[in-house]
């Protein structure tokens, strides 16, 4: 265990305030493969991949994954499944053992649905990893190294990390449930941006585009593409070219991001996984921040097709 002061307050006067404990939980090897962080898994003993999926509530199974592994269905429950054309309500599975990273999620029943886009994996890629497993801890992403860490963090507050790399923080906001959600500003305007590593390309609201001056006429000149979520909804999407994307005290120029007529009502944005591609973040559900590596400012790659 790692641990370090807490510089937080309050508490009973003259009391000690608890120390901040840093505890890693587990390391899990990453592939970043079609634009998707893929970590193994073990279900039912079995080995499997999974895509980590920050923006999803519910971790999911494909139909494939529960026929290969021979799940039987939840006759008690189902689970609706929000993506970005629309909902879609799914029967769970009955699992015996979910294991990430050596942890066994205590997960008896989840849901089941199809992912965005098709992968030629082995072990399979047999679905989602979601935010009901990630909230319980602390999540370290190097794409660039190839490795998740996963943290017990308790009693922290302000910059605990242990980085030597220059480094800042995002504040965040939890949108229920156990969603983040950052205030980002786009040619100077802000935005409300959801942390969807399960999304390839970040992507903006036709609302917000219009907001920020984007007209019909200037998407129809722009690099169409389509995209798809759990919900099977095909989407058009357009990349629209923008003076500037600031993310902390990052600042992107000169950027291409996708425009789709999300169906998503409490945030003008996905920050997707093209975001976190090239450096080390912390996500820190216990202290709703997000920590990002100081790195010169490449751009995202610019968007074709999305999830």
């Amino acid at each position: 265990m790692i641990v370090a002061a807490c510089d937080g307050s309050g508490g009973t006067p003259g009391a000690h305030p608890e120390a901040c404990s840093i505890e890693q939980t587990a390391v899990l090897a990453v592939r970043f493969v079609q634009g998707s962080i893929l970590v193994p898994a073990s279900i039912n003993h079995r080995p499997a991949q999974l895509v980590v999926d920050t923006g999803a509530s519910s971790s999911l199974l494909t139909p494939d994954a529960v026929d290969r592994l021979h799940l039987p269905a939840d006759p008690h429950r189902s689970t609706t499944l929000h993506g970005i054309g629309g909902s879609v309500v799914t029967r769970n599975a009955l699992v015996r053992s979910f294991e990430i990273g050596g942890l066994d999620w205590q997960a008896d029943s989840i849901a089941t649905g199809e992912l965005g886009r098709h992968y030629q994996e082995d072990p399979p890629v047999d679905g989602l990893l979601g935010a009901d497993f990630l909230h319980h801890q602390d999540v370290e992403l190097d794409i660039p190294h190839g490795r998740i860490v996963l943290w017990r963090v308790q009693h922290c507050a302000g910059d605990f990390l242990t980085w030597q790399a220059p480094h800042f923080a995002i504040p965040l906001l939890r949108y229920q449930p156990n969603r983040m959600v950052a205030h980002v500003r786009i040619d100077g305007q802000p935005v409300t941006a959801l942390i969807d590593w399960g999304a390839r390309f970040s992507t903006i609201t036709i609302a917000t585009a219009t907001a920020l001056g984007v007209t019909p006429g200037m998407l129809a000149l722009d690099r169409p593409g389509s995209s798809h979520g759990v919900d099977q909804n095909e989407l058009p999407v357009h990349a629209h070219r923008f003076t500037e994307l600031s993310i902390g005290a990052g600042t992107f120029r000169n950027i291409a991001i996708q425009v789709a007529d999300l169906q998503v009502t409490d945030v003008g944005m996905l920050l997707g996984a093209d975001y976190v591609r090239s450096r080390r973040v912390w996500l820190s559900y216990a202290t709703e921040q997000m920590f990002v590596e100081r790195i010169a400012p490449v751009p995202p790659p610019t968007p074709t097709a999305s999830r």
